[in-house]
């Protein structure tokens, strides 16, 4: 029996009011007619998000398809359970929506996807997606994903205060370090933090791992291939801990929930204060800059990263969603034309047009390189170019572990910010995480 994870469960979430952005406007064909026409009548299942905005956007690209396809109907489902989940049914779904994570590898690695390579093939799909897309892809040896969009991480940050204090974005870590002092002599609190919610917290740890020790290191840890008792895992620690001891970090970050971390950084509400708490930058996923009004969006700007180390590229942590086909779907053939016609340009400049005008209610950014990205406010434009001039993207930690490594993490966020006890010391949290990796690997839960 395959084992999934939960992790699809757990990004669902993250969908609800949210719109998808996948592109502009331009006449493209990615799939030919006469490919189509000529089957026997067919409906396709396909079960993805149960999201107004998602659904009405899908809805454009989908209804063209069938124009191009007249024999084949599209039955779209909503998840009500995991996708891992549907690719046990029998028959399986036609087509699924799912994200490039352990879910979608483990999926691969017990036979339960189709190989997408002839579908690459005719799509051009080589030259259409970058190659940290096409390695998110490509899973033993065969493509068995189709791309579609993709999320993006950084610092989001209160523009006048920078302005204020003669600050501008940090290209390194030493530059981060100087904004970061320089708002405390001003007293100013450089950063918030939704110490409620681990993955905001984890967000830290990735980030400073891909910095300090690079993006082949990242992806053993996540794959169970290196000791959370290594000392490249300490020194991530050490170092997100100091910026605890600096007092960078608002008070009690464990009492802030993802909304009020944002909203501290907030200036124009001085009559009514959104949050007790004050901030000037914090590290979070693009979704919490979407669920800001306008007026509240227009005060904050964007920027990657920084650099700690000038031989480690600045590779990202993105949520990458697309299309798969399980191995045992009823009608392959059509299938694989459906979605090689939704990873083309012109079923994402489709949904483009489907979506709100409101510039910060972007949800993802496309995949294919072909799409016009000049509607993408200044904020996503960012955003974008760090995400695709990344050499490696690797999932969100909290989505690419077993249950048991994602509790560990979560046990460690909860003892970095204690309310009572003495924090967690560095060497008790490489402890309480190995232990999680070893139990995992007993399991078999990471024999991958």
């Amino acid at each position: 029996m395959y084992t999934y994870t939960n992790a699809h469960a757990i990004f669902a979430t993250l969908l609800l009011g949210l719109s998808l952005l996948l592109g502009a406007c331009g006449q493209y064909r990615a799939v030919e007619p006469a490919l189509i026409q000529d089957s026997s009548p067919v409906t396709l299942t396909y079960v993805s998000p149960d999201s107004s905005v998602f659904t009405e956007a899908e809805s454009a690209a989908i209804e063209q398809f069938t124009q191009l396809a007249p024999n084949v109907e599209i039955d779209r489902q909503p998840f009500q359970r995991s996708a891992a989940a549907y690719l046990e049914d029998t028959p399986p779904p036609d087509v699924i929506w799912m994200a490039g994570n352990l879910e979608i590898r483990e999926a691969a690695a017990a036979g339960l996807l189709a190989d997408l390579s002839d579908v690459w093939q005719a799509g051009n799909f080589s030259e259409a997606y970058s190659q940290p897309f096409q390695d998110i892809s490509r899973i033993d040896g065969a493509f068995r994903f189709v791309p579609a969009g993709f999320s993006w991480t950084g610092f989001f940050y209160n523009r006048e205060v920078f302005e204020r204090y003669g600050l501008t974005p940090p290209a390194s870590w030493e530059e981060f370090e100087h904004i970061c002092d320089t708002l405390l002599t001003h007293g100013e609190t450089p950063l918030s933090l939704s110490a409620q919610n681990p993955f905001f917290t984890v967000l830290w740890f990735e980030y400073l791992n891909l910095r300090l020790n690079g993006s082949a290191f990242h992806q053993d840890l996540a794959a169970g291939r290196v000791s959370f008792h290594d000392e490249r895992v300490g020194r991530v620690w050490h170092y997100l801990i100091s910026l605890l001891d600096r007092d960078y970090f608002v008070e009690s970050p464990g009492d802030m929930s993802e909304t009020e971390s944002m909203t501290a950084l907030i200036r124009g509400d001085a009559e009514s204060p959104l949050t007790r708490k004050k901030a000037v930058m914090t590290l979070a996923p693009h979704f919490s800059f979407n669920q800001q009004p306008q007026a509240f969006a227009d005060e904050l700007d964007f920027f990657q990263f920084p650099q700690m180390d000038p031989t480690i590229p600045l590779d990202e942590v993105s949520i990458v969603t697309g299309y798969v086909i399980p191995a045992g779907a009823p009608n392959r053939s059509q299938a694989g034309a459906f979605i090689r016609f939704m990873g083309s340009a012109e079923a994402q400049a489709l949904q483009f047009k489907q979506v709100s005008d409101d510039e910060s209610n972007v949800w993802m950014i496309p995949a294919h390189r072909d799409v016009d990205r000049s509607a993408l406010s200044p904020v996503a434009a960012k955003g974008d170019r760090a995400v695709r001039n990344a050499n490696s993207i690797s999932p969100p930690l909290l989505f690419d572990l077993p249950a048991g490594m994602r509790e560990g993490f979560n046990q460690v966020v909860g003892r970095l910010f204690p309310t009572i006890s003495a924090r967690i010391q560095v060497t008790e949290i490489q402890s309480l995480l190995e232990e999680a990796r070893q139990a995992a690997i007993e399991k078999g839960e990471l024999a991958r």
